[in-house]
């Protein structure tokens, strides 16, 4: 597609030129995009040429070009750090964790992710720093770990709603809904998880109308179909699926194929808790017709699961066992899929490490707490799995400060800071020479035990826990208490890292929502 014209003595590339490529994108126009962005670019300088990199790596990841849009947004930012624009500099640590992120590396992402909220909050930038935590929320969200992505979100829209515009504010407040609906999506029915599900119903109602009032049609009818689909797990199944059903015109109307898909996913979900077998049957085959044309892996499984489980209610043996071969092959292809995906995220990191920037390489030291950060713990494990292959047990005890952002609107940032570095000591103190204490991310930590069983580093994580809560806090401000709740799990229990860290995560989690300030250690 040929470029737009753009004089060859045009010294001077202005911004809108940037914006110009990153519509074209939306418009999905990246011929044309790519285009423009290379022609700019050979009379770029400076912080301009940052800008048009920024916008040039938005099209190579629509492309999935991920390693010249990684090295597109590092150079920029090494740019706009040669320029003293520190703003500038998250904006392209955002750019690189959006690549990542688009790879599937979520861990680098959230660790560079990190490093833009140190400069962000470094720098007194308010409005970078909601920003930054608003994506660092997200990525959490999407690996698990729902604590810690609640408790950036809700700080990120605190801090936008009072910086940032009417949408932004709207597309902030849409993460932290999605984040709370991925926290209970999954979890057995029990009275605890409808009465979660109930609360959040007139959020996504609020919320849907303040995107349909402000002409955000599109997101306003996700709004509604996240309404829809959290009916369910309230136990309003009637409600949900009559409310699925008069989104699906709405979904088609919008272009919005693979929503329409999850729709009929959804209301086969209904259909089947009501007993309707039928109904669910129709719907899951429907889901499956959309979902072949382009939708993710994991959806498609999960409706031909649903196939199966529904001709089996009829009795068609057959057709019941001929879903689920499919799903054993499409698991197939997933899974050589995955292994494509292993090597492109070493790929991404390897260059990521190679290229000479300071920030780009990142420290293997958190600034404020003097502990390993996340990048440090992956060497450290890497180092010591080979020994975990031969037996040796190694345990992670994962910790979070309880009500840590009351502390942060209550007595502000400073004091949250002075309070993570009393706690950073405190794990320091109780670490063995072969342990690894570590700032997780936010107000989470982590020990790393060599050497160790759940059943040894179950009474450090609650010596630790009384250590915490009994410090004199109120010698930093009247009426302060700071306390922890923990996950510990060992190599016994997990067989791979991704495992060990994810249970000690869910035990975590199990700490919170069972009082918090104590310590989970067994399912």
């Amino acid at each position: 597609m040929r470029a737009p014209n753009i004089t060859p003595d045009n010294k001077t590339v202005s911004s809108s030129t940037a914006g110009l490529v990153r519509a074209l994108v939306d418009r999905g126009a990246a011929d044309e995009a790519e285009a423009l962005a290379h022609q700019a670019l050979l009379d770029s300088t400076g912080t301009e040429r940052a800008e048009l990199l920024l916008a040039q790596s938005v099209v190579q990841v629509s492309r999935g070009q991920y390693v010249p849009a990684l090295a597109a947004t590092v150079e920029a930012g090494e740019l706009f750090q040669a320029a003293g624009q520190t703003a500038r500099v998250c904006d392209a640590l955002l750019g690189t964790a959006g690549t990542l992120r688009a790879a599937g590396d979520h861990d680098t992402a959230l660790a560079t992710l990190e490093h833009a909220e140190t400069l962000a909050r470094s720098a007194g930038d308010e409005l970078q720093t909601g920003r930054v935590l608003r994506q660092i929320g997200i990525v959490s969200s999407i690996v698990g770990r729902h604590q810690h992505a609640l408790s950036c979100l809700e700080e990120a829209c605190a801090i936008l709603a009072r910086h940032a515009g009417a949408d932004e504010q709207r597309n902030a407040r849409l993460s932290l809904l999605n984040a709370r609906n991925r926290r209970i999506d999954g979890q057995p029915d029990s009275p605890a998880l409808r009465a979660q599900a109930e609360g959040m119903l007139q959020d996504w109602v609020d919320l849907a109308q303040a995107m349909s009032d402000a002409g955000q049609a599109r997101m306003a009818v996700m709004a509604w179909g996240n309404h829809a689909i959290t009916l369910h797990p309230a136990g309003r199944h009637r409600e949900a699926a009559d409310a699925l059903r008069a989104l699906i015109p709405r979904y088609q109307a919008y272009g919005m194929r693979p929503n329409e898909g999850l729709a009929h996913t959804e209301l086969a979900r209904c259909h089947e808790t009501l007993g309707e077998w039928d109904r669910a049957l129709h719907h899951h085959r429907e889901a499956t017709a959309i979902l072949r044309e382009g939708g993710s892996s994991d959806d498609l499984i999960e409706s031909l699961a649903g196939q199966s489980r529904a001709h089996e209610q009829a009795g068609d043996l057959a057709a019941a066992l001929a879903a689920l071969k499919e799903v054993r092959a499409i698991e197939q292809t997933g899974r050589a899929d995955a292994a494509h995906q292993a090597l492109l995220q070493r790929e991404l990191r390897v260059e990521l490490a190679r290229m000479s920037s300071l920030w780009a390489r990142q420290a293997v030291q958190d600034p404020l707490t003097g502990l390993a950060n996340r990048r440090a713990l992956e060497h450290w494990v890497a180092d010591h799995w080979p020994r975990v292959e031969k037996g040796q047990r190694l345990a992670i005890v994962l910790l979070d400060l309880d009500h840590f952002k009351r502390i942060n609107d209550t007595l502000g940032h400073d004091m949250g800071d002075q309070v993570l570095q009393e706690v950073a000591q405190l794990l320091k103190a109780q670490c063995r020479a072969s342990d690894l204490a570590v700032r997780y991310g936010g107000e989470e930590f982590l020990l790393a035990m060599a050497d160790c069983s759940v059943e040894e580093a179950a009474p450090s994580a609650e010596r630790l826990r009384a250590l915490i809560a009994s410090q004199p806090w109120s010698q930093l401000a009247p009426d302060l208490n700071v306390t922890s709740s923990f996950g510990v799990a060992d190599t016994g229990e997990a067989l791979e890292a991704s495992a060990l860290f994810t249970l000690a995560d869910r035990r975590l989690y199990a700490a919170k929502y069972g009082g918090r300030n104590r310590v989970v250690a067994r399912d």
